[in-house]
C-alpha cells in the first residue's frame, strides 16, 4: 500500500497509553509526522526515542506534555501545532481513564471522573483542532470509546457511561462537520491488554480475566497492535467516504 499517512499530521491525545503509542508507530510507519499529547511527559519521550530509534532530533515527531484540561489549553495546543507543522490532518482521542465497581458501590466522584477524560477533554481538544481543519480544508477524528458503550458490562457503570457519551459526541460532530470534509468515526475495542488488566483486581481474580476470553470467539483478550490497521484506514484517504460510524474492533465479543 505504500506511505498512505505521507505528507500527513497526526495529532495523538493519549499518545502515551498502549493503544495511543501503538497508533503512534503504526502512523509513523505509514510516512505522517506525529504530534503526541499527553501528561506522562516520561512515558512521551520513551516513546519519541524508540520511534526515532534513538538518532537525532528530527521536527516530524514532537511530544507534548498536557492533559488538555481546559479550552484554554486546547487552543494553545493546537496555535502550537499550527506554528510547528502548518496544518493538521488526523486526530485521534484516546485518553483513557476506567474505574470498575458495582452499581451500588460505584461512587459519584469516580462516575465524574471517567465523564471528565473520557468525555469532556475529548470534547473540548475535538473543538479547538476541528476549527483548525475546517480552515485547513478538512481532516479526520478518531475517537476511541469501548464495546461497553453500546454493551452493558457488569460493575461498569460509570466506563459504559462515558463510552455512550463519547460515541453520542461523535456522532453529532460527525454529522455538522461533514460540510467542512471532516470525516469523525469511532473505534470501539472489546477488552484489551492494556494497564487496566495490569490492575490490582486482575492479578487477585485471574479467573475474570478467563471467562472474558474464553467468552470471546477469538479465544483471547485484544492487544493494541489488533486495532492499529483499523486506525490507519480511518486516518488515510480510503475512508473519505464513511463518517459517524461506531465500528467494533473486539474479536467477535459483541456477537455473543
Amino acid at each position: 500500500m505504500g506511505k498512505r499517512l505521507e505528507n500527513k499530521v497526526a495529532v495523538i491525545f493519549g499518545g502515551a497509553g498502549r493503544i495511543g503509542s501503538s497508533a503512534a508507530e503504526a502512523f509513523w510507519s505509514e510516512g505522517a509526522s506525529l504530534a503526541l499529547i499527553d501528561k506522562n511527559s516520561e512515558k512521551l519521550a520513551t516513546i519519541k526515542q524508540r520511534l526515532l530509534k534513538g538518532g537525532r532530533e528530527d521536527q516530524r515527531c514532537i511530544a507534548i506534555e498536557s492533559n488538555i484540561e481546559s479550552e484554554s489549553d486546547a487552543r494553545t495546543v493546537s496555535q502550537k501545532l499550527i506554528e510547528i507543522f502548518g496544518k493538521i490532518d488526523i486526530l485521534l482521542n484516546c485518553p483513557a481513564y476506567i474505574f470498575r465497581a458495582p452499581f451500588l458501590d460505584h461512587p459519584v466522584e469516580e462516575l465524574d471522573r471517567q465523564w471528565h477524560v473520557n468525555v469532556r477533554l475529548v470534547f473540548i481538544f475535538s473543538q479547538a483542532i476541528a476549527r483548525v481543519m475546517k480552515d485547513g480544508g478538512g481532516g479526520k477524528i478518531i475517537n476511541m470509546a469501548s464495546i461497553g458503550g453500546q454493551y452493558p458490562e457488569r460493575e461498569h457503570t460509570g466506563h459504559c457511561a462515558a463510552k455512550a457519551g463519547i460515541i453520542a459526541i461523535s456522532r453529532v460532530m460527525a454529522l455538522e462537520l461533514a460540510q467542512f470534509n471532516i470525516q469523525v468515526n469511532v473505534v470501539a475495542p472489546g477488552p484489551t491488554e492494556t494497564v487496566p488488566f495490569s490492575s490490582p483486581f486482575y492479578l487477585q481474580h485471574p479467573e475474570v480475566l478467563q471467562r472474558i476470553e474464553s467468552r470471546t470467539p477469538a479465544g483471547r483478550i485484544g492487544h493494541p497492535e489488533d486495532h492499529t490497521g483499523l486506525l490507519i484506514f480511518l486516518a488515510c484517504e480510503e475512508s473519505d467516504w464513511i463518517t459517524g460510524q461506531v465500528i467494533l474492533s473486539d474479536g467477535g465479543l459483541s456477537l455473543v
